[in-house]
């Protein structure tokens, strides 16, 4: 049956001429616009897509007759986002059918199609206009066939104020003053051949730095009025990543220039518009004296992303929305590429590891997740997917892929795919023919299993007398069976104790012998975490990877997976909780960041067991004592020796000091806070440790100096700081007015979710954040349900997404099913699917956790060193 959200496919736009008239006082558009077609069969009726667009006029004629037919009537279906327009005669089928069109519409407060964004020069506040028409969005400002493959050009004529900046997809080609004297007009040249979705333009008062190099594509950073010079360091992230992408796929950039432009009000973090990129201001600028090391990593990470789209996305576009992988997790492999090309001390794979591939794994262990490769109908389930599935998760497959194939059979792979399809659509199934083609290996039947079907497996590893056997089962969060009995063809990397090089295998059957060279030492499978599954070890093998861990044998690689398994693992039911902080114990020897990070995240989920029993705080003083070494070798101060990720590490470590009430940490950080609102220094990368250090243990006066702040700093970052650590105040009077004041018109739109998805990590302010979510769900439903439906399913995540008692779930429940929101179900399932799993956890391993604190509470009374291994395996 025909998907009736898609356009009938005998009309093909071939030109778009396109003229567009804002008008920034009453926030309103007018428009018209010219396209070209291909008719293949003879029409009374035009179906494009429309939505909240009035078509004034509409006409027809074929190859340039001077008799325009217009039409007789214009009819709407809003579910559909369609308009029909019906001719009183039969048009003959023709390769040069023109349709002119006249139509109106508002600049909307969306943050999607085309809205307005406000920012202030000089203390008087201002409005532009920008577009953000991805995935489907560019039908609200003019009517269209807005579908990827229906590729066309795209002619663009901009009428505005005379003093703004009016940025588009490509150069301006003609400029002239309009009469009246308060309007110029602004021509661009056209563009390729492209998607709807790409089409781009900003209007409003701008100033840029630039790279204009001869022989170069010249490249801008665009901001708002005294703020260009923080885009440097994204000039020169961008001139090198563009050059990368180049020589890597051994394609020059297409076209003749590269806008990028910092914009005051933005629902994603950016959007990789053709010749003209779109971010928040937090994604791309970067204050030279108030930016942490985090802050310019991410915008290296985010310029990298999109940059790489001009390629993967952009130069080669997805058949259609079920293949958006390709361009979301080719772009969030590459991105990491480039970053590491120009900055290789900061240890991006690693990074990559503790954040986009963990988090994938996460995710697609729920029953609710889907496939990578995922048919969609219609706009809410194509929002759906802009998920950790169709990046992460894509992008990790790709890694997989990589490490598979070697990285020049890939690299050449790609490039050939590209120039193949070049200003075109492609399918899934394209790469993997050229990757066959170039490798020689079969890569259709190996990734099918990891795109074509959701989950991942487990394999459970064992020892016999020649190597290991390994039995695979697919992977839940809750450790339900599969009853579909899933399988993988899985690549193994499998490394020994002592042994100079791994050893690689594959496992396409549920069970197998794998063959290896007689060891008594440790055995790590998925060397390197290139591997999609997670690996449960025979006891004996565990312990060996456990002391191998203390003795700081393992690369940090390793150690992170090793971390991460063993968390989901317990979680699961395959073992015991008490494995997963053996884990965390003996990582004592890592000084490695992303060490760190992943070993919070499972001293978190373990104090989750305990929370408001009496074991709760002897977990903590636990993980205070094995914290507080790292801190007092870091110190305060950066070491003129040190590198990105030691600040990072610091920051890291006192801000989990502070949250588990470290008495030496928290005076040290009121002390600085102190100093810092009267005028002192405090180092932008100890900020937000100090400020939520400050607000866990402050009341109502630093509340009110944090929102002087707030209010007076200019740089976006340093309020979003503000905003993430007003979620760690802990007196209910304090949290109604931060959730009152996140429904105010002083915090913007794109941040209120910081604040109202933030306090899922806060007892006390858990539910008063929740009960304010669902008092005002319909205002927010309005707000965000449309074009900022990512930031609504974050709301839902982080509300609702901490609960820990059975009422509360329930309550949760029941609000979830009295109140849908179309394009929140898969949200809403997965927050309730984990909800209840870390329900049944709780209530199986808190036992566990308990005697392991009080066994490690006693060790330390003792003056002793490790206790005693607790680990059992339930599953290999």
């Amino acid at each position: 049956m025909p998907n009736p959200y898609r356009l009938d496919p005998s009309f093909e736009p071939i030109a778009y001429s396109l003229v567009i008239e804002p008008d920034l006082k009453r926030f309103a558009f007018t428009g018209s616009v010219s396209v070209t077609l291909k008719a293949a069969k003879p029409f009374s009726e035009i179906t494009l897509h429309a939505i909240e667009l009035k078509i004034k006029h509409a006409k027809v004629r074929v190859n340039g007759s001077s008799a325009w037919i217009a039409a007789e009537r214009i009819g709407y279906e809003e579910r559909y986002e369609t308009a029909t327009l019906r001719f009183p005669e039969s048009v003959p089928a023709s390769e040069g059918v023109e349709l002119e069109l006249d139509f109106s519409g508002l600049i909307n407060d969306k943050m999607h199609g085309l809205y307005r964004t406000a920012y202030e020069v000089k203390g008087k506040k201002h409005w532009g206009a920008a577009t953000q028409f991805e995935a489907t969005d560019a039908r609200r400002m003019f009517p269209c066939w807005d579908e990827p493959a229906r590729k066309a050009t795209f002619e663009l004529t901009l009428r505005v104020p005379k003093d703004l900046v009016a940025l588009s997809n490509m150069p301006a080609v003609g400029r002239k003053a309009l009469p009246g004297g308060k309007l110029k007009e602004v021509r661009y040249e056209p563009t390729p051949r492209m998607s709807t979705y790409l089409l781009a333009f900003v209007i409003a008062h701008l100033e840029s730095v630039e790279d204009t190099k001869r022989g170069e594509v010249p490249i801008r950073i665009w901001t708002t009025p005294g703020k260009k010079e923080q885009g440097r360091f994204a000039l020169e992230v961008g001139r090198h990543a563009l050059d990368y992408f180049a020589r890597w796929f051994s394609i020059p950039y297409a076209l003749p220039k590269l806008d990028m432009v910092a914009l005051p009000d933005f629902a994603s973090g950016a959007m990789e518009n053709w010749g003209l990129v779109t971010y928040r201001e937090t994604a791309l600028l970067v204050d030279a004296k108030n930016s942490s090391v985090h802050a310019r990593q991410r915008v290296a990470d985010v310029i990298a992303h999109e940059l790489a789209h001009q390629w993967f996305g952009n130069l080669v576009t997805m058949e259609w929305w079920t293949d958006l992988w390709l361009n979301e997790g080719f772009a969030s492999y590459m991105g990491p590429k480039a970053v590491h090309d120009q900055f290789p001390d900061w240890q991006v794979w690693n990074q990559f590891i503790a954040t986009e591939y963990f988090a994938a794994l996460r995710d697609d262990s729920l029953k609710s997740s889907h496939p990578i490769e995922i048919p969609v109908q219609n706009p809410h389930e194509i929002r759906e997917i802009f998920d950790h599935i169709t990046y992460s998760k894509g992008s990790s497959v790709n890694r997989m892929l990589e490490h598979y194939l070697t990285e020049p059979v890939f690299r050449k792979g790609l490039s050939i795919y590209l120039k193949r399809h070049m200003y075109r659509n492609a399918r899934t199934d394209e790469l993997w023919t050229v990757l066959e083609e170039v490798s020689g290996k079969p890569v259709r039947a190996i990734m099918a299993s990891f795109t074509r079907q959701e989950g991942y497996p487990v394999l459970f590893v064992r020892e016999n007398l020649k190597g290991i056997e390994v039995e695979q089962h697919r992977f839940f969060f809750d450790g339900r069976k599969d009853r579909n009995k899933r399988r993988w063809s899985v690549p193994l990397v499998i490394q020994m104790q002592n042994a100079p090089k791994p050893v690689f295998a594959a496992l396409e059957k549920p069970n197998a012998a794998v063959p290896l060279p007689a060891t008594s030492g440790w055995i790590k499978v998925n060397s390197g975490q290139s591997g999609f599954y997670r690996t449960a070890y025979s006891l004996e093998l565990h312990n060996r990877l456990v002391e191998a861990l203390s003795a700081s044998e393992l690369p940090s690689t390793d150690c992170l997976g090793l971390l991460d398994d063993t968390l989901a693992l317990a979680r699961a039911g395959f073992v015991r909780t008490s494995a997963a902080l053996d884990m965390v114990a003996s990582c004592r020897g890592y000084t490695d960041y992303n060490v760190w990070l992943t070993a919070a995240g499972t001293l978190s989920a373990a104090e989750s067991c305990l929370s408001e029993t009496p074991a709760q705080d002897a977990i903590r003083s636990w993980a205070r004592g094995l914290l507080q070494p790292l801190a007092e070798d870091l110190g305060w101060e950066p070491k003129p020796s040190e590198g990105h990720l030691d600040a990072m590490l610091r920051s890291l470590v006192i801000g989990r000091l502070g949250y588990y009430d470290d008495p030496v940490v928290a005076e040290e950080a009121q002390r600085r806070f102190g100093a810092f609102i009267k005028g002192g220094a405090l180092s932008p990368d100890l900020r937000g440790a100090v400020y939520a250090t400050v607000a866990r243990h402050g009341g109502i006066a630093e509340f009110n100096q944090m929102l002087k702040i707030y209010r007076g700093s200019p740089l976006q970052e340093e309020r979003v700081r503000v905003l993430r650590a007003l979620t760690f105040f802990r007196r209910p009077e304090i949290i109604h007015k931060t959730l009152t004041f996140a429904l105010s018109n002083e915090v913007r739109n794109q941040d209120a979710f910081m604040l109202l998805s933030g306090f899922g990590h806060n007892r006390v302010g858990r539910p008063i954040a929740w009960e304010t979510v669902k008092r005002n769900w319909n205002k927010l439903v309005k707000r965000y349900a449309s074009g900022g439906l990512g930031l609504m399913n974050r709301i839902i995540e982080g509300a609702a997404g901490g609960f820990q008692t059975e009422a509360e779930v329930k309550d949760v429940q029941r609000f979830f099913k009295a109140h849908p929101v179309p394009g929140t179900e898969r949200a809403m399932k997965q927050t309730l699917e984990a909800l209840v799993a870390t329900l049944r956890w709780i209530k199986r391993d808190r036992s566990d956790v308990e005697e392991w604190v009080a066994a490690r509470a006693a060790t330390q009374a003792l003056g002793g060193g490790l206790a005693e291994k607790t680990y059992s395996c339930c599953g290999a």
